[in-house]
């Protein structure tokens, strides 16, 4: 069904910001939680209004490979990517800048991480050290040391922060990464060795300058004098950018202060008008202190979707042929949230004949942005009625609770946000514990024997009535 049934009102915001964007840099963001549809209210969008006939250039982030997520260059490189469709040429590179940049920066993680190797130091510190050198962080005075950009969780909680104190520490005595301050500033130039001081002090700053000339090369003209120039001409027809940042919070560690600190201000700056497009579970400005600092105004719409209500959800399960004495059970199952609709509508057409290969796509398609770990807690938390420090003891180590607690807490593609208590939503329950029946009995059977010791919890640990 068209999403003009239902999110008229979003369809209509969304689709001014970018028909009639005015110069400059104007920011949308599109937030609810997970299964809410957001990415499908923008590709409706996108599908009606036509980017590309506006003169847009449309680019978009991909977090769907685990390796570059937490990865500065290789995110960005996914975002603008060395061919793109017409009416640009497939066969030329239009971010030249951005590619010498990243091949200058793992150059220098090359000769970084020989060193760590060289030194001996211990696997856990070496491979915190490389995490931190490809967020593009490390020994960078303009973006500081974080551990949000950084995955950790294949570390135990008490060796997180011995860990990354001992690789920074070492980080800040090699060589690679100190800054050449013998020559005079002309032969520093002369030479490239401002460029790699700044590399190793402000990459941020660096790669937005760096991407601004190419797109301003790729959409207008090149701003400056340099043998980029001659690589290739303005793109056809094409003379806006537009980008889209799906699924904010998957890529959000290694970019937020990229675009909150450097980025923004670039395209803001810009002789071509752009429309950045973020899409993500939070309103934006939550994120980040920088885009309320920084960015806020460049915002011009913040679009918050809801789930549906029972007459929208209705009439959706209405619409896809579903039996009107089903209507109310799926609803009720679901939520009201269209992703969550879609895979009952599914499963109901599907029911009887390969159900087990539906399940499997409906968990592969639930878990798609966890680590391997993080997917091992979410199989395993659905055992508990409800999830709270308490209940995770039962399942789980205790130096383990916490951070486990506070992951679910955020994981809003799973948590139940209409219960007063933290639970796992119950559609999506009841299809992993259906799963884990079919997969693996006896450790199903385990499970479920080890859950019912925290519903037997002390009554003062109970939750509130709903």
């Amino acid at each position: 069904m068209s999403a003009d049934i239902h999110r008229g009102s979003e369809v209509s915001r969304l689709t001014d910001a970018i028909e009639n964007a005015p110069g400059g840099l104007s920011i949308v963001a599109v937030s609810g939680p997970g299964g809410v549809g957001k990415t499908y209210l923008l590709g409706h969008v996108l599908e009606t209004v036509d980017p590309t006939r506006l003169g847009y250039l449309t680019l978009r982030a991909s977090a769907e490979n685990p390796e570059t997520r937490g990865d500065f260059f290789g995110t960005l490189e996914g975002l603008f990517p060395r061919s793109l469709p017409a009416p640009a040429n497939p066969d030329k590179d239009y971010f030249p800048h951005l590619r010498n940049i990243a091949t200058k920066h793992r150059k220098l993680v090359a000769k970084v991480v020989s060193e760590i190797q060289k030194r001996g130091a211990p696997e856990s510190v070496q491979r915190i050290a490389k995490s931190l050198l490809d967020t593009g962080r490390a020994l960078n005075t303009v973006a500081p040391l974080t551990k949000h950009a950084l995955d950790v969780s294949w570390l135990r909680d008490s060796q997180v922060e011995g860990a990354l104190d001992l690789a920074w520490n070492l980080l800040s005595q090699l060589g690679p990464l100190r800054e050449s301050t013998a020559l005079p500033g002309p032969l520093r130039d002369l030479t490239g060795a401002t460029r790699a001081n700044r590399l190793k002090r402000d990459i941020h700053g660096l790669t937005a300058a760096e991407l601004r000339a190419d797109l301003c090369a790729a959409l207008v003209r090149y701003e400056r004098r340099d043998l980029a120039r001659f690589m290739h001409a303005p793109i056809p027809d094409l003379s806006r950018l537009l980008l889209v940042l799906d699924d904010y919070e998957a890529i959000q560690g290694v970019l937020e202060d990229f675009l909150t600190g450097a980025f923004v201000q670039q395209l803001a700056g810009a002789p071509f008008r752009t429309v950045l497009v973020v899409l993500g579970r939070d309103d934006l400005e939550t994120t980040h202190p920088g885009w309320a600092q920084h960015c806020r105004r460049h915002l011009r719409e913040q679009i918050r979707l809801a789930p549906f209500d029972e007459a929208s959800a209705l009439a959706f399960l209405s619409a896809a042929g579903i039996p009107e004495a089903r209507w109310k059970a799926l609803y009720e199952s679901t939520q009201g949230y269209p992703y969550l609709l879609t895979l009952a509508v599914e499963e109901e057409r599907e029911h009887g004949s390969d159900s087990v290969t539906f399940l499997q796509r409906f968990l592969d398609r639930t878990t798609r942005w966890m680590s391997s770990r993080e997917r091992d807690w979410f199989y395993r938390v659905c055992y508990l009625d409800r999830v709270d420090e308490d209940t995770l003891r039962t399942l789980f180590p205790e130096e383990e609770v916490e951070r486990i607690q506070s992951w679910f807490e955020k994981e809003s593609s799973i948590r139940d946000p209409s219960a007063t208590y933290f639970r796992v939503r119950p559609l999506i329950r009841e299809k992993a514990l259906r799963y884990l029946a079919v997969r693996a009995p006896s450790r199903h059977r385990e499970l479920l024997a080890r859950a019912e010791e925290a519903s037997r919890a002390p009554a003062a640990s109970a939750p509130p009535s709903e």
